[in-house]
């Protein structure tokens, strides 16, 4: 695919990997279908795909974050033997082994980096031409929800909506900063960023604002930096996405300020969620000090929230970190923050490695990662942990990571000081090569 840097020269040899396999068809044939919902076939493409995944020749990749994953939902079973809601809980297992299934998958199809940027321009299309493009079309023709913003399916919350629509902003943005000037695939992320932006703000999620406040200014850091042309192009993106919001946009934004007072924050937004949210709060916090070491199960918190408090009716906690402190206690908030931390040290490194010797290689991983952090600010107002999504995101931040990092030449050995002995030079002793 023109402008795609391609897989190239590595040590005197040229690395190659076929373009597809049949693991990598099947996960995007999956991913196809979780993010449009527009063929029932998510559960036959899986099965499929790990059939295919058990005879492909290639050992299995196992990375520590997936291993961090395991161990959280082994901790999560530990939980189950305590429940008041075994029923509820054990559902929520059942979907949690499906998630480790779709993550296993997910890194052993994306072994390459052709792989990683053909998954990433498949994704991005999908994303524009169905939930992208059904927001927009539900937006003008007046179908919303207290005039923000909603989209079909999963995407018919403004705030889920819109915290998954930041997530897709990393392969917009990494594929217009990683590519080739003036290729279609250039061209396709820079004008998927300005759709998902403009997504982004008819949601009028306030979590969203924070989150693309949050990594705005390192993101025009960096680039005024490596490329001070393309701070214009990325101030243009985002000038528009303002242009166009409604002025209830600026309402719900302007009543942030009424967060800082107990007694004001019922008055944030005029549908009254923010007082709601605020005794949800409340709530949680009750539930954690009642069960801070294996928590009230997976998916019970529902329930949960209920029994405390009936009138609140089985809320979420619109907190992520809440929502898993609340269902797996500390231990599994700890494995949760593990699993983040490795992979996006992960890509770190990997990112730090390849800017001298492949720098849009290092700027498609500066927005991926970009996008998962400002998911994750996201998280502080709504509970995300159990979509599908952004277990995939994860995984192909990981990938992509390890794809940089094998293509990167290997470091130079440090060569030993030289002592002179005798007037004559010789390598420090224990200090040859490395050593």
């Amino acid at each position: 695919m023109s402008g795609i840097p391609a897989d190239h020269v590595v040590r005197g040899r040229r690395t190659w990997q076929p373009l597809w396999t049949p693991v990598f068809l099947g996960f995007v044939g999956y991913v196809f279908v979780i993010m449009t919902y527009r063929v029932p076939a998510g559960t036959l493409l899986m099965v499929a795909t790990l059939a295919s995944l058990l005879l492909q020749r290639e050992p299995l990749r196992t990375p520590r974050f997936f291993w961090l994953f395991v161990a959280w939902s082994a901790w999560a079973c530990v939980g189950y033997a305590v429940t008041s809601y075994p029923d509820v809980v054990s559902e929520s297992l059942i979907e949690r082994g499906k998630l480790l299934l779709v993550t296993l998958v997910a890194v052993n199809a994306l072994r390459t980096w052709n792989l990683v940027s053909y998954f990433m321009v498949f994704m991005l299309g999908s994303y524009l031409l169905f939930p992208a493009r059904s927001t927009l079309v539900n937006y003008v023709t007046g179908n919303t929800v207290f005039g923000r913003a909603i989209g079909p399916f999963i995407y018919s919350n403004p705030n889920d909506l819109a915290a998954l629509t930041i997530l897709m902003l990393g392969p917009a943005l990494a594929l217009w900063a990683g590519t080739t000037r003036g290729s279609r695939v250039r061209w396709m992320g820079l004008t998927g960023a300005a759709m998902l932006t403009i997504v982004i703000v008819l949601t009028q999620s306030r979590a969203a604002f924070i989150a693309l406040a949050a990594i705005t200014l390192p993101s025009a850091i960096a680039l005024a930096r490596r490329r001070p042309r393309a701070v214009v192009a990325f101030a243009a993106l985002l000038g528009l996405a303002l242009y166009l919001a409604p002025p209830t946009f600026w309402g719900r934004i302007r009543g942030l300020g009424k967060a800082t007072s107990v007694q004001t924050i019922g008055e944030m937004d005029p549908e009254g969620s923010a007082r709601q949210r605020f005794q949800v709060l409340q709530n949680a916090i009750h539930i954690i000090q009642d069960h801070p070491v294996v928590g009230v199960g997976l998916g019970a918190y529902g329930l949960a929230n209920y029994k405390y408090n009936p009138a609140l009716g089985e809320l979420d906690t619109h907190n992520t970190y809440l929502h898993i402190l609340a269902e797996t206690g500390v231990p599994g908030l700890v494995f949760f923050l593990a699993i983040v931390v490795s992979v996006v040290r992960s890509a770190r490194d990997a990112r730090r490695r390849a800017a001298a010797v492949l720098p849009a290689h290092a700027e498609t991983l500066r927005w991926l990662q970009y996008a998962l952090i400002g998911h994750l600010i996201a998280g502080l107002f709504g509970s995300f942990s159990s979509f599908i999504f952004p277990w995939v995101f994860i995984s192909l931040l990981w990938s992509a990571s390890q794809a940089v990092r094998g293509l990167c030449p290997p470091a130079a050995p440090l060569r030993a000081p030289i002592q002179l002995v005798n007037g004559a030079a010789q390598a420090a002793p224990g200090r040859r090569w490395g050593v």
